[in-house]
């Protein structure tokens, strides 16, 4: 068994979670779409608790360096912000597909215990990343609103989310950017 085929297990498994959620799909519909049969898929993940774990960590890793890319191609907090909003509108545009965030965390109350840790961790990451851009904002002074950043950025991350999630609904990925909008508005 190679690397290839275990990542190829992932890349179907994150187009179901995007699509469908966590609970939408099994390993029989993972097999027949990658033409490998279910005990393949459990050599590489025993449990669909492992397989969501490790597609977790997965984006975790992406996500800190679509995050880090941001940091790199501009100082700019206006424009971080703007970027990262960004990321959720485009995974909308291809293909109607929410945030694995989004999509897991409206799966939360049914997750294997270790999904939900690497969710929780998700959001966190998130949350600090924006915080920091938003003290930098403030010091920059690019922004100005009442109240912590860290709330602030809560509000932001959960804003985007739930736009992320009402897009979906009505397959509009202006939904998005209508929530940038708002968001922009509430910190400059």
């Amino acid at each position: 068994m190679s690397k290839e085929v275990s990542d190829k297990i992932l890349d179907v498994a994150l187009d179901y979670i995007m699509g469908r959620g966590y609970k939408a799909f099994s390993y029989k519909d993972i097999s027949k779409e990658i033409g490998i049969k279910t005990s393949s898929i459990h050599y590489y993940f025993p449990t669909k608790g492992d397989l969501g774990k490790t597609l977790a960590q997965r984006f975790f890793k992406d996500t800190k360096a679509a995050l880090e890319l941001i940091d790199k191609i501009t100082d700019d907090p206006k424009v971080k912000i703007k970027k990262f909003v960004r990321i959720f509108h485009q995974n909308l545009k291809s293909g109607n597909r929410a945030c694995p965030v989004a999509m897991l965390s409206a799966d939360y109350d049914n997750l294997p215990e270790e999904v939900k840790r690497e969710v929780l961790n998700l959001i966190q990451f998130q949350e600090t990343w924006l915080t920091e851009v938003l003290k930098s904002g403030i010091k920059k002074k690019a922004f100005k609103f009442t109240g912590k950043p860290e709330d602030k950025a809560k509000a932001i991350f959960s804003a985007i989310e739930g736009a992320t999630i009402a897009a979906r609904a009505f397959s509009d990925a202006g939904r998005i950017l209508i929530a940038e909008d708002l968001i922009m508005n509430s910190i400059t």
